[in-house]
């Protein structure tokens, strides 16, 4: 049965990690769609643009991208920003980065070729797509699903150091910050350097000013089996915020709670459901969106961004 529709457009990162050691999946994922749709491989964000343009003209029903948890990102941020108030089309992770959290998080998995195959047979058959629904964050002209600073930033920038970035390595990674931890080693005296920031969340300020990291999501998972966020999916738009302003070594002991996303309830944990959040800070405050790394300013505000519909494929 033929079924009359706007169509699947699909953007690949031709830059990102996984597709760069496989430069034929790109070849791959334009035979899988066939006639069906229309795959975009865009150089540089000017060019994106262009895509998300065409793709609003064309009213197309999925978004399909190609890469990890960054692409996502920058894709959802140049869709927002062409679609504006209008609803962005439903959006299908193809899990083609080195980091795939949002993907796994919501239960997607499989290899692109495979996951845009199933796309492409239900779509076109007419069966309804199974969703759930997710808002982004909004963080100046950018969008995503899970912030952080303090010690996620200095997490991430050595988890991309050296060697390829890796489950195992992130594993040896937080098994080596435990036992540095213990022993006040160098090591994790690297990872905690704390940030000085007032934190103010739907016009309430927090009571500390010194802070081992926070973190937000609209997303339960952080990746890496860590889940801090147990009421945010709950609560539709809202994103779900949490600072330390504890020590290390009591992270270190919470850290089962957060695995088994249990609530914290700790004095120098600070756990809120928000729709804004303003940092304020003497000196810039560096953050990650979804793994990429921004440098920040003296404020940050973060909002809850626009509502989309994510297909389980």
């Amino acid at each position: 049965m033929s079924v009359a529709m706007a169509g699947i457009g699909v953007i690949t990162n031709p830059r990102s990690r996984r597709n760069r050691k496989d430069p034929r999946l790109a070849q791959q994922l334009a035979y899988v769609m066939g006639e069906q749709g229309q795959l975009y491989a865009p150089g540089d964000l000017e060019a994106l643009d262009q895509v998300a343009k065409h793709f609003l003209e064309r009213e197309i029903d999925v978004l399909a991208i190609n890469g990890g948890d960054g692409t996502v990102h920058v894709v959802l941020s140049a869709f927002v920003r062409v679609y504006g108030e209008r609803p962005l089309p439903r959006v299908a992770i193809l899990r083609g980065g080195t980091m795939n959290t949002v993907a796994s998080g919501i239960g997607i998995r499989g290899r692109p070729e495979g996951l845009l195959g199933r796309l492409v047979n239900q779509y076109h058959s007419g069966r309804p797509l199974a969703v759930v629904e997710r808002n982004l964050i909004r963080v100046g002209d950018h969008v995503g699903f899970l912030f952080g600073n303090g010690l996620v930033t200095n997490f991430l920038s050595v988890y991309y150091e050296g060697s390829e970035p890796t489950p195992w390595k992130a594993f040896g990674m937080v098994m080596r910050s435990v036992f540095s931890a213990f022993v006040n080693g160098a090591y994790i005296r690297q990872m905690i350097a704390p940030i000085r920031v007032e934190v103010e969340v739907d016009g309430q300020k927090w009571p500390h000013s010194r802070y081992l990291a926070m973190v937000a999501g609209t997303v339960n998972s952080i990746g890496f089996q860590v889940r801090p966020f147990t009421r945010v999916v709950r609560h539709p738009n809202h994103l779900e915020i949490m600072g330390l302003a504890c020590s290390i070594l009591r992270l270190v002991l919470l850290l089962p709670r957060v695995r088994m996303a249990l609530p914290v309830v700790d004095d120098e944990v600070e756990v809120d459901l928000a729709r804004r959040v303003v940092m304020r800070s003497e000196r810039p405050i560096p953050y990650t969106l979804d793994g990429d790394f921004f440098p920040g300013s003296e404020e940050l505000v973060l909002e809850v961004g626009p509502r989309i519909e994510l297909v389980l494929s």
